[in-house]
């Protein structure tokens, strides 16, 4: 997600009566969703692009303050304990029971030689009005524009057209880093996406926007995050389901494809054996890296590697897909690139994290290790572009920031080589190569 945010504010009141929603089950509880790419400013060596400077800060900024806020609903959340040793992998090409609809081609937002986002349908209401979101397991609530907003922009849900709508007073605002900001009321909905309903649904309902707010073609956002890290205080829409009984398994799984490719897609409640090759490798969640209380899909990991030199040091892994580039704290990028000829620390010309190396380079295995297993960064999405026009430097895709106790962001650029699955049954995440 490339929206520029440094504060997220949300008031929850205790008049709202958010309880745990209720959900309806259709079809089997497993359903298929196919996505296109999302905002990457990944460009390769070889693809004439330079790199978008502005969109590189604009990322960095919003990670930062994605990260850094305070989140309002951590103070009442019962820990999560893993209900056994994970759900269980229901194959969407092999599951008998899976509903027939849960498959949806979607439109690619490819621009200028850039993927510009993975995002997909949703419908909300009764009758159900269709829109789109960003997928984000890196956050944890939902919101939509309604047409009632002033600067919005999309495919608006309409409140008034809807009987299961229930709203609030309960104010609901987003305030952006150049003084963007997206304004409403928190409400609850029945909530749909391929083909699996919450009902009851606790959700942002945007009424005003302004600045630069928008720009890419999904109108709202939905988080696939844990329920502690819920600004609205409302259980996440994936989390709902998953307690209600009303998916095959306890997971969903991502595949996403590269330069605008057919192919992308969310699995909810089910894997696709057709993504991926071998055996997915599982590894257990980190609240310890969170003062005990779950928030991210993180993982512990000793740190990234490379030509299988020395670690830069152990982190905590948050897989996240609301986010395009790595994010390692500062001391284990500086180690990291000390180990490439030619790169450099380009501060000061690009911006401080962000480091460049010889376009003509060739480079060496850059690995990210969990467990025992090395898992590898195909150098086309490292590499995100010459520095300028005519410039031999290329900057690097993993930038240095130090967000909490220890944590690393790994976003699209890693996950677009690893099939990865979500697992709250399992409280764990797991990968395997993507095809």
């Amino acid at each position: 997600m490339l929206a520029l945010t440094l504060a997220v504010q949300l008031a929850v009141l205790s008049t709202l009566g958010l309880a745990s929603p209720v959900q309806k089950r259709r079809g089997s509880g497993a359903a298929i969703l196919t996505m296109p790419a999302k905002a990457s400013m990944v460009t390769r060596s070889n693809s004439g692009n330079v790199f978008n400077k502005e969109r590189a800060l604009a990322e960095k900024l919003y990670v930062v303050s994605k990260y850094t806020r305070k989140t309002t609903n951590q103070g009442s959340v019962v820990k999560i304990q893993a209900k056994r040793s994970g759900g269980e992998h229901f194959d969407i090409n092999t599951l008998r029971r899976r509903d027939t609809s849960g498959k949806e081609p979607l439109k690619d937002d490819y621009d200028q030689g850039l993927d510009q986002l993975y995002y997909g349908p949703l419908s909300i209401g009764t009758p159900a009005q269709s829109t789109t979101v960003d997928f984000d397991t890196g956050s944890s609530d939902l919101w939509v524009p309604t047409t009632a907003c002033t600067g919005c922009f999309g495919n608006n849900y309409d409140t008034t057209a809807s009987t299961t709508y229930q709203g609030s007073s309960t104010p609901f605002s987003i305030t952006y880093a150049d003084n963007s900001s997206a304004n409403g009321t928190v409400a609850t909905e029945t909530v749909t996406v391929a083909g699996l309903t919450a009902t009851g649904q606790g959700f942002g309902a945007v009424t005003a926007e302004s600045g630069n707010f928008g720009g890419g073609p999904n109108a709202g956002l939905l988080g696939l995050g844990f329920p502690a890290n819920a600004e609205t205080g409302a259980t996440p829409w994936f989390i709902s389901l998953a307690n209600s009984g009303a998916l095959a398994s306890q997971i969903f799984s991502v595949y996403q494809a590269r330069a605008g490719a057919s192919g992308s897609e969310l699995c909810l409640g089910c894997t696709d054996s057709a993504k991926y090759t071998g055996d997915i490798a599982y590894y257990p969640l980190d609240s310890s890296a969170t003062d005990g209380t779950q928030l991210y899909w993180n993982t512990p990991s000793d740190g990234f590697y490379y030509n299988g030199g020395s670690s830069t040091g152990a982190f905590s892994a948050v897989i996240d897909t609301g986010t395009t580039l790595i994010y390692i704290p500062t001391d284990a990028a500086s180690a990291f690139y000390a180990e490439i000829d030619g790169a450099e620390d380009a501060s000061d010309t690009v911006g401080e994290g962000f480091y460049s190396y010889p376009c003509n380079a060739k480079l060496s295995a850059i690995t990210m290790k969990l467990g025992s297993t090395q898992y590898a960064v195909n150098p086309s999405d490292f590499n995100l572009g010459p520095v300028s026009e005519g410039s031999s430097s290329c900057v690097a895709g993993i930038v240095g920031e130090d967000i909490g106790e220890g944590l690393a962001i790994i976003g699209d650029e890693w996950i677009k080589n690893w099939y990865t699955v979500f697992d709250y049954e399992g409280l764990r995440v797991g990968f395997a190569k993507s095809t």
